[in-house]
């Protein structure tokens, strides 16, 4: 019995991941080169340390 529903999930498993790359979707290089188009809402500081920090010689971020 056990055999036999080890088999049953295998079964399911494999068909599973053998269907799931048919309904899956092509990519699409308009979408990518629109996104690269957008502004962004992030904005750079300085050094990637933050506020009132600022970048030692040795690249650790440090308090002013």
């Amino acid at each position: 019995m056990r055999v036999i529903l080890a088999a049953v999930i295998v079964a399911a498993g494999v068909g599973m991941l053998a269907s799931s790359g048919v309904s899956a979707a092509p990519a699409n290089g308009a979408a990518i080169a629109n996104a690269s188009a957008q502004t962004s809402t992030v904005q750079s500081v300085m050094g990637g340390c933050g506020r009132f920090r600022h970048r030692t010689p040795r690249g650790f971020c440090a308090p002013n």
